[in-house]
């Protein structure tokens, strides 16, 4: 049976993919520890703590600027067509434009000691924008990539990125250390996203026309409802470490900061089998839009879930080792981490279940569980977080990560058994 399994998954696309995307993050993961701890051989505790709270206010701006465009083009771009290359073309305007209009209002707005950094000169101001730009652009690359299963180009972006940054660490030029860390962090993830747009031809993940998308209308419509969507769902990703940067000391921010970035990769894993999986069986819903539902959901599905369970597992038994490993080799300014890692982690799990049921209420169309979903995870997370970190700092963040994440899975699993038994009851009377 597990055989069997295996094998469909890899003709399907599903496992293929996956491993690859399990290769990239697991290389952006070691090359990301590594360069945090060269920075921490250059930088006081309070330096990195001011420049991972830069680059957690560009990953902010991301999120909150990114239009539900990734999603969008995952289910109607995936075709190698003029129209597909039509409507990535208008997903980069978009996502330039919102990124210059997002990234200046939060700049504007917020007042912190890492922002100070940037607000002092015109050109640092620019380059946060160009940072915020390049990165976002890059999402939607990686989109294009995935649907051509291009995975070599895609883990390639990935690495030669995270390996730019490493031999210039130590390099000394004068610079401020914060501003130092958070312009190696960002420069070469914003310069390779950039230049992978006229290279995406070469790469076989398609390239850009700029000729309005007879489609546009109703891509606009599903992007627009799955950017709400998504601002619910990945709130907690985004806006939690953002509260929390703004509302401890920028040492302990450090240590948080360590410790979310390691569980932001494992979060990922299952976000993009998810994602593997929204392309794969959206490319079914549109080369057969009239088929009818199965009852079960698809078997790429089913594989998606077992495979992220078990990885979510594994990663939560690693952590109880990795954390008091990570403060051994950073110091005792980090020995926060060795407790928050594993709480953090253990979310891993019941994320592991929201996002592939979202998924596939996503291919599906189904718009009521896709809000249901997504608000639960968003409301149940941030609200605790605005109300308790700023009092209950690190121990308030990392326990409202874990119920809010619990509840998020309570209320996909129901959703997904409620169209169940909706799909039996059509085909009893039909």
């Amino acid at each position: 049976m597990i055989r069997r399994r295996i094998s469909r998954a890899r003709s399907s696309g599903l496992l293929q993919g996956s491993a690859w995307i399990l290769i990239g993050l697991g290389g952006q993961a070691v090359l990301g520890f590594v360069f945090w701890l060269l920075g921490a051989q250059v930088a006081s505790s309070t330096e990195l703590g001011k420049a991972s709270a830069l680059f957690t206010a560009i990953q902010f701006v991301n999120y909150a600027s990114g239009l539900g465009l990734t999603i969008a083009l995952a289910r109607h771009a995936t075709l190698q067509s003029k129209e597909s290359d039509a409507l990535f073309g208008w997903a980069i305007v978009a996502t330039v434009v919102s990124s210059v209009l997002f990234g200046s209002a939060y700049l504007a707005l917020v007042d912190t000691a890492s922002t100070r950094l940037v607000n002092g000169a015109a050109g640092s101001w620019a380059m946060f924008l160009v940072y915020t730009i390049g990165t976002s652009v890059g999402l939607l690359v990686d989109v294009r990539l995935m649907a051509a299963r291009r995975w070599g180009w895609l883990v390639a972006r990935v690495i030669g990125a995270s390996l730019l940054r490493l031999p210039l660490v130590h390099l000394d030029l004068g610079v401020d250390p914060a501003m130092w860390l958070y312009t190696l962090m960002l420069a070469p993830m914003a310069v390779v996203g950039l230049a992978s747009v006229p290279l995406l031809r070469r790469m076989g993940g398609g390239g850009v026309n700029w000729h309005r998308p007879t489609t546009l209308a109703p891509f606009a419509r599903y992007s627009g409802v799955n950017w709400v969507a998504t601002l619910s769902s990945q709130a907690p990703q985004f806006v939690l470490p953002l509260v929390v940067a703004q509302s401890v000391r920028p040492s302990i921010n450090a240590s948080f900061f360590l410790a979310w970035t390691v569980t932001s990769l494992v979060f990922l894993v299952p976000a993009a089998i998810a994602q593997v999986l929204l392309v794969e069986d959206g490319k079914d819903a549109q080369a057969d839009a009239g088929a009818r539902a199965p009852v079960h959901g698809s078997e790429r599905a089913h594989d998606a879930l077992v495979f992220s369970l078990a990885l979510a597992s594994v990663a939560w038994v690693g952590s109880l080792v990795a954390g008091p490993a990570m403060v051994a080799i950073f110091g005792s300014d980090y020995d926060r981490i060795a407790r928050l890692l594993p709480a953090l982690m253990l979310a891993g799990i019941p994320w592991a279940v929201t996002s592939i049921r979202l998924s596939e209420a996503r291919i599906r169309k189904d718009q009521p569980a896709t809000v249901a979903i997504t608000v639960t995870l968003g409301v149940t997370i941030l609200v605790p977080t605005l109300l308790l970190v700023p009092s209950g700092g690190t121990t308030a963040a990392t326990t409202a990560f874990l119920v809010g994440n619990v509840a998020g899975a309570a209320v996909a699993t129901f959703m997904h058994e409620r169209w169940r038994r909706s799909v039996r009851s059509a085909v009893a009377f039909s």
